[in-house]
C-alpha cells in the first residue's frame, strides 16, 4: 500500500499547511479518503461514510476560513453514538439504522464551527457498553497492531481510525473508560474530560440522560500526540446552551507552584494481577517523569477498591432501569447475556442503596480530592493487562469478572468525574500499552501538561503500527 506523508501529518501541521496554503483542503481530504478505500475493507472502522465531504473540501478551498476555525480543513471522525445531521445514530443497534438525524450533537457542532472536516463516521458496539467494538449491525472492527486483539471499546474504532491516518481526530465518549481504553489498545493519546467541560446533548433522544450518565459519561478527542489532543479538547469545549452542565472553569483553583509532584501506584486494588507489559508501562512513565524533575512517589489511591465497586453498583442498577427493556427488545442474545454478567458481578440497588450510593460517591470524591493536596496528579495503569482477545466477552462470558477487575482503573476515574489522560508508553509482544494521568476536577489543561511533558521524554509509539511498516 502506498501511503501519502499527509495522513501521518500532526492535526496542528495539517492546519498550519492549509493556512499557508502549501496544501488544499481537497487535497488533504483526498489523501485521508483514500487511507479509508485501502485500509477500511480490511479493519472495518469507518462504517458510515461522509459521501460529500470532496465537494464539501472544495467549498471550503473556495471560501477559506472563516474566523476562529484553528482546525479549517483538518479531517476528524466522528462516533456513530452521537447525533450528526444526515446520518443514523445507531448505538450499534440494528433496529436504531433509521434513526437519522436532523441536528448535529453539540459536539459535533464544536467540531465543525472550528473548521474540521469529517470524513466519516466509526463503529461503537451495541448500545456502547463493551471493551470491544462490534455490533450485529456493522460487524466487528479490528485492531490494526494485531487484528487478533481488542481494538478497545466502546470508542475503539475511532482510536484505531486515528492511529492509522484515518483523520487527525477522532472524536469518543466515555462512560466508564471508552475513550482512554480504546487509546491504550490502539497506541494514541486522549483525554477523558473533566465532567462538564465538553457540552453534551444528543437532539435525537427521546429522553434525558439519567443521571449517572449525566455526571459520569464524557465526549472528547483520541489523536496521536498529545498537543493534538490539546486542539481537540479545545474546540470541542466550546459553549453549548444546549447542555446546562457545561461550565468553563480554567482550572480547579489551586495553586501548583513551579515543583510538579506525581504519585502512582502500580496496582492501587486488592486484586491479584500482574502483567509483565503494564509493569513495564508503569516503569517507563515513572523514570520518564523521574528524568524531567518531577517528583514522584508511591502511595495508595484511597478508596480505589469501593470507587471502582461503586461505578459499576450505581451505574447498572440505572442501566437495569432505563435501558433493560431496549436490551432485551432489541440487543443480540451475546449482548443479553453479557449485560446479565455485569449485574450478577455488581448486583443492583434497591431505592434506599441508591441514594446512600450516591451520598457515598461524594465522599469517595472528597478524599481524592484532599489526596489532592499533597500531590498534584496521580499516575496509575489505563488497565491492569494488555490488551485481550477481540470479542472475548462474548467468546467467553466465564471471564467477564475477570475483565472487569482488569479495568478498575478505568471505572475509578468515571466515578470521581475527573480528567485522566491517557499515555501510550510501549510497545510489548506487538502489543501497546500505556498509562493514564489523574488530576482534580477542572484540571484539564495541567493533566495535559504533565502528559506532555512525558511524551516529551518517551516519544509517541504509533509510528510502530505495522500498517506503516508496510506501506
Amino acid at each position: 500500500m502506498k501511503m501519502s506523508e499527509i495522513t501521518l501529518w500532526s492535526a496542528n501541521e495539517t492546519a498550519k499547511k492549509i493556512a499557508s496554503k502549501e496544501v488544499s483542503v481537497r487535497e488533504v481530504t483526498a489523501a485521508h479518503l483514500a487511507q479509508i478505500e485501502a485500509l477500511n475493507p480490511n479493519l472495518n472502522l469507518i462504517v458510515d461514510h461522509a459521501t460529500d465531504a470532496m465537494s464539501e473540501a472544495a467549498a471550503m478551498d473556495q471560501a477559506g476560513p472563516g474566523s476562529d476555525q484553528p482546525l479549517f480543513g483538518v479531517p476528524v471522525t466522528t462516533k456513530i453514538n452521537t447525533d450528526q445531521a444526515g446520518f443514523a445514530n445507531t448505538n450499534g443497534v440494528p433496529a436504531f439504522a433509521d434513526n437519522i438525524c436532523k441536528e448535529d450533537s453539540a459536539v459535533v457542532a464544536n467540531l465543525k464551527a472550528a473548521g474540521a472536516l469529517v470524513i466519516g463516521r466509526t463503529n461503537t458496539p451495541e448500545f456502547s457498553l463493551r471493551w470491544c467494538t462490534s455490533n450485529p449491525l456493522h460487524g466487528v472492527s479490528l485492531n490494526p497492531w494485531d487484528q487478533s486483539a481488542t481494538p478497545g471499546g466502546s470508542s475503539g474504532a475511532a482510536a484505531a481510525a486515528v492511529s492509522v491516518g484515518i483523520g487527525a481526530i477522532a472524536h469518543g465518549n466515555d462512560l466508564g473508560g471508552s475513550l482512554r481504553y480504546p487509546a491504550f489498545c490502539c497506541g494514541v493519546a486522549t483525554i477523558r474530560p473533566s465532567m462538564g467541560r465538553i457540552p453534551a446533548f444528543n437532539p435525537s433522544a427521546l429522553v434525558e440522560r439519567p443521571p449517572l450518565t449525566q455526571t459520569m459519561s464524557v465526549q472528547g478527542p483520541i489523536a496521536r500526540s498529545i498537543a493534538d489532543v490539546r486542539s481537540g479538547l479545545k474546540v470541542m469545549a466550546r459553549r453549548s446552551a444546549r447542555d446546562p452542565l457545561w461550565h468553563s472553569a480554567k482550572d480547579s483553583g489551586r495553586l501548583l507552584g513551579d515543583a510538579i509532584k506525581v504519585g502512582y501506584s502500580r496496582n492501587p486494588f486488592a486484586v491479584d494481577i500482574s502483567d509483565p507489559a503494564i509493569e513495564k508501562a508503569m516503569d517507563t512513565a515513572v523514570k520518564g517523569l523521574s528524568s524531567t524533575g518531577v517528583n514522584v512517589v508511591e502511595m495508595a489511591l484511597p478508596g480505589a477498591d469501593r470507587a471502582a465497586q461503586l461505578w459499576g453498583e450505581l451505574l447498572f442498577t440505572e442501566c437495569d432501569i432505563m435501558l433493560r427493556e431496549p436490551i432485551e427488545k432489541h440487543g443480540s442474545p451475546e449482548m443479553q447475556r453479557l449485560v446479565a454478567e455485569y449485574q450478577r458481578y455488581y448486583g443492583y440497588l434497591d431505592l434506599p442503596g441508591f441514594v446512600k450510593g450516591m451520598a457515598e460517591r461524594i465522599a469517595l470524591q472528597r478524599q481524592i480530592s484532599q489526596m489532592f493536596e499533597d500531590v498534584g496528579f496521580f499516575l496509575m495503569p489505563t488497565s491492569l493487562i494488555r490488551p485481550f482477545e477481540n470479542d472475548l466477552d462474548f467468546k467467553e462470558p466465564s471471564k467477564t469478572a475477570a475483565i472487569i477487575d482488569a479495568q478498575k482503573p478505568l471505572h475509578v476515574v468515571n466515578l470521581l468525574g475527573l480528567p485522566a489522560v491517557s499515555v501510550p508508553t510501549n510497545v510489548v509482544d506487538g502489543l501497546p500499552v500505556g498509562v493514564q494521568i489523574m488530576a482534580p476536577m477542572h484540571d484539564d489543561w495541567a493533566a495535559l501538561d504533565v502528559a506532555e511533558l512525558l511524551e516529551r521524554e518517551i516519544g509517541t509509539i504509533w509510528q510502530e503500527n505495522p500498517v506503516f511498516k508496510q506501506a
